[in-house]
C-alpha cells in the first residue's frame, strides 16, 4: 500500500510545529526475527484526560516493522488516530461518529495515503477484528485451532462478515504467563502474522511489568487488568474453554452503523477513518467483566 508518510510526516514533530512531542524506537525480537518497535507521543495539550497505563506504557501510538522508519511512521499514524479520538469522542459531534454508543477507538485507522480509501480499508479490518472478537467471546461465533509453530498456537475465528480473516494466537512464555495477540487481514496468514506481532508486544509488556515487581500495585486501566487476568492460569483456562466450546451458537450479523472520515487538524498529515459495526454485546466496555478484549 503506497504511503505518503515520508512527505506528510516531515514536519510532524512538535519542534516543527507538529502534534508529535517525541518518538522512540528500539529493536525487538519477534519469533527469532529482529524488528523495530516505535512509540509516538502526542503533545500534552492534545491528549486531554486518559486512563493511566501501567503495563503497556503511555505511548499514544505504537508500530512494529523490519524497518525502523516504517515502524516510526506506523506509530505516528496511530498517534494521529488517537488525537482524533481524544478530540471527537467527548465533543459536541460525538454522536455523529458513534462515540455515544462505543466510546473507544474500535474501527479507527489513520493512513497517509494517496487516497482516502486506503485508510478506510484499514479501518474495515480493524472493525472486523474487534467485532469478531466480541462476537466470539459472547458465544455468537465458532472458532477452531488452525495450527501451531514455534510454540505459538493459532485460532481462526469463523466470522461471516463476507471479507477478511481473524486470528487469535497464544503461547506460554518462559516465565510461565500466557501471551496473546489478535488481528485481522485479507488472508488468515496475514492476520496470524499481524497477531504474532501483537503477541510479542504483549509478552514484552507483561514480562517487563512482572520484572519490575509491580504485581501488587493498583492497575487503573481495566483493559490492562484483563490482560493480566488472562495471562494467569484462571484466565487462560477460561480462554481455552471458549476455544474448545462446540455448543451451537446464534451467529452475529455484520452490520455497519458508521462508515466515514473523521476530519480535523490531523487531516493535514493523514486520513483518519472509522468503521463502526453493531456489536452483539457491549460487555467488553464493562470494567467489571472478564472479557477477552483489551
Amino acid at each position: 500500500m503506497l504511503s505518503l508518510a515520508a512527505f506528510n510526516y516531515r514536519d510532524v514533530l512538535a519542534l516543527n510545529g507538529g502534534p508529535i512531542e517525541r518518538i522512540s524506537s528500539a529493536p525487538v525480537d519477534i519469533l527469532g526475527r529482529t524488528r523495530y518497535q516505535a512509540n509516538a507521543f502526542l503533545r500534552p495539550d492534545l491528549v486531554g484526560t486518559k486512563t493511566q497505563n501501567t503495563v503497556y506504557g503511555s505511548a499514544d501510538g505504537t508500530g512494529a516493522s523490519e524497518s525502523a522508519q516504517v515502524a516510526s511512521h506506523m506509530a505516528i499514524s496511530e498517534a494521529l488516530e488517537r488525537w482524533a479520538f481524544y478530540a471527537l469522542s467527548t465533543g459536541p459531534d460525538r454522536c455523529k461518529y458513534g462515540f455515544d454508543i462505543d466510546a473507544s477507538t474500535n474501527g479507527m485507522a489513520a493512513f497517509p495515503g494517496f487516497f482516502k480509501r486506503q485508510a478506510r480499508k484499514r479501518a474495515y479490518f480493524e472493525a472486523l477484528e474487534r467485532w469478531a472478537l466480541v462476537s466470539w467471546w459472547s458465544g455468537r461465533m465458532a472458532s477452531r485451532i488452525a495450527g501451531e509453530s514455534m510454540g505459538v498456537t493459532a485460532v481462526r475465528l469463523e466470522q461471516n462478515a463476507g471479507f477478511g480473516e481473524v486470528a487469535v494466537v497464544f503461547r506460554r512464555s518462559a516465565a510461565g504467563h500466557v501471551n496473546y495477540g489478535y488481528s485481522a487481514g485479507a488472508t488468515f496468514k496475514i492476520a496470524a502474522a499481524r497477531a504474532v506481532v501483537e503477541l510479542a508486544r504483549n509478552e514484552f509488556a507483561i514480562g517487563l511489568f512482572k520484572l519490575r515487581s509491580a504485581a501488587g500495585s493498583e492497575i487503573p486501566n481495566h483493559f490492562e487488568r484483563r490482560c493480566l487476568f488472562f495471562a494467569g492460569e484462571e484466565g487462560h483456562a477460561l480462554f481455552l474453554r471458549r476455544v474448545f466450546d462446540r455448543k451451537p451458537c446464534p451467529e452475529s450479523s455484520w452490520r455497519v452503523l458508521f462508515d466515514g472520515e473523521l476530519s480535523g487538524p490531523w487531516s493535514k498529515y493523514a486520513t483518519v477513518w472509522r468503521v463502526m459495526p453493531a456489536m452483539p454485546s457491549l460487555d467488553f466496555l464493562d470494567p467489571a467483566c472478564q472479557f477477552f478484549f483489551w
